[in-house]
């Protein structure tokens, strides 16, 4: 069923993997839809998760409405969605303002703790706009993206990356980003620059796992040392190679940290190939590879 319909308007949802297993939800960021962490939620459902890619309403195949695009509606729609398929014991993971809708979900919209992790990905969290300054610059995204949305799109991907993507997955994600209605992307940069959750930031108390990539030019890195103070017993990932786009920079690692938290019950070993050495952990087993010098594999 990949329409489920919220108060008639027609929202697309992407499910791969056993119905009956732990499910991971997707709130893609600004201004995509699921297709974005596609990598992602296959390689979770092989690994038996119930992967679940919602596409916000105005983003993606989802109907795109005039009104209702804000985080109000979006939260209730992710609510209507989770409620729809029967989710609970959710890890629900949000990427840039997915991730800031991420967080207000949590705070707002939760109240039958189907949620029980959250993640949140180079996320705009407390505030998008927190100075004049960036608010300024906000407002003349808005003015640049009226102008030209598809070379607007173009520029701000280029700009998500710490490597330059290939022309072919440069112009994937300007067809994903295109395919966001006018309207419903310039309310997403009001909402971004309008909002600020440092209250809903400081509410959760679910566990929480950080992943920022170092290079980050979209939203800093210090947005995550923000969040890691704020979100008591919350965990900092630190992606050392990446910008923004961390699910296409550092797809693997992405999905072991994804697996690992959403399943922490699950005993993940790591061996080394030469030695036959098991480790806890893809760190620990990266440090034993660099002071030995020796081919790993992930087992």
């Amino acid at each position: 069923m990949p329409f489920i319909d919220v108060d008639g308007v027609q929202i697309f949802v992407q499910e791969w993997g056993n119905s009956n297993a732990k499910p991971v939800v997707f709130l893609h960021g600004w201004p995509f839809s699921h297709r974005i962490f596609e990598y992602q939620m296959r390689e979770l459902a092989e690994e038996g998760f119930r992967s679940v890619g919602i596409d916000l309403r105005g983003f993606g195949a989802s109907e795109k409405p005039w009104q209702g695009n804000d985080y109000d509606a979006w939260a209730s729609d992710v609510k209507a969605v989770l409620h729809n398929l029967s989710l609970q014991d959710v890890t629900l993971v949000g990427f840039s303002m997915g991730g800031a809708l991420a967080t207000y979900f949590a705070a707002h919209h939760d109240s039958d703790r189907r949620v029980s992790r959250l993640v949140l990905l180079a996320a705009p969290v407390p505030s998008s706009a927190p100075t004049p300054e960036l608010r300024q610059a906000k407002e003349d995204a808005i003015k640049s993206l009226l102008a030209d949305k598809p070379a607007f799109d173009e520029g701000f991907i280029k700009k998500a990356f710490h490597a330059a993507p290939s022309p072919q997955l440069l112009q994937f994600l300007v067809n994903v980003g295109t395919s966001a209605s006018l309207r419903a992307s310039v309310r997403g940069l009001e909402e971004l620059r309008d909002r600020d959750l440092r209250a809903e930031m400081e509410s959760i108390t679910i566990p929480t796992l950080i992943c920022h990539g170092v290079f980050d030019q979209v939203v800093p890195f210090q947005f995550a040392g923000i969040q890691l103070k704020a979100i008591g017993g919350s965990r900092l990932v630190r992606f050392e190679e990446s910008g923004h786009a961390m699910m296409y920079e550092e797809r693997d690692k992405l999905v072991a940290e994804l697996a690992r938290f959403a399943d922490p019950l699950a005993e993940a070993t790591f061996k080394c190939a030469t030695c036959g050495v098991t480790f806890p952990s893809e760190a620990a087993l990266d440090g034993h590879v660099r002071a030995m010098h020796v081919e790993l594999v992930s087992q």
